[in-house]
């Protein structure tokens, strides 16, 4: 199956800096089954209860927009109910698929934590979605954030603020350049004056 939920987490926690907690040990995050519903609606039957939805609400509108995309990341409109009740016809190819009754998948999602009102917001599918993310600054110095603490390995401090500010600062400047934002943090005070823990 696909994995929406976790997309959704990755997308609120990498990209949007945000935190979602983990899941409670009394909880069986388990998804039902039904021949009849397409992944998204088995996943929106037992997440919008109130007691899971304080927590899905940060995820699920964020990763149900890429179930357009199968387990596989191939392009689809259609989802296949693969189900014995739902088989159509069995493949004679060695490696074919069988054919199943299909439901349309719905690619609708909210965006918000950008802090911006011009992004957040309805998000029509997962390429709405990207876009919108990739004006956000926020998203921008989420970015720059991870990269500083790839290259620095740790994370940063206040101490560092004026690295990460400049690392920004040449990356819009450059037009978006990463090879920029290396050399910005590989000349910067936080990366020259480091210090050696033995």
């Amino acid at each position: 199956q696909t994995d929406p939920i976790r997309r959704g987490r990755w997308i609120r926690e990498k990209l949007l800096a945000g935190r979602v907690p983990d899941v409670p040990i009394t909880v069986d995050a388990q998804v039902p089954d039904d021949p009849h519903k397409t992944f998204r609606e088995r996943v929106e039957s037992v997440t919008v209860q109130a007691e899971c939805w304080k927590c899905h609400q940060h995820m699920n509108p964020l990763g149900l927009p890429f179930e357009v995309f199968d387990d596989f990341g191939r392009y689809r409109l259609e989802e296949p109910l693969e189900s014995p009740e739902n088989l159509i016809a069995r493949t004679t190819k060695k490696n074919g698929t069988d054919t199943y009754k299909t439901k349309p998948v719905s690619t609708l999602g909210e965006l918000h934590g950008t802090d911006d009102s011009e992004l957040d917001g309805s998000v029509k599918d997962s390429f709405d979605l990207i876009d919108r993310l990739a004006q956000s600054d926020r998203v921008r110095q989420s970015i720059i954030r991870h990269a500083f603490r790839f290259f620095m390995g740790r994370n940063e401090m206040l101490s560092d603020s004026q690295t990460l500010i400049e690392a920004d600062k040449t990356y819009v400047e450059n037009g978006g350049s990463f090879k920029a934002v290396v050399v910005s943090l590989l000349t910067s005070d936080s990366f020259m004056y480091r210090k050696y823990v033995k």
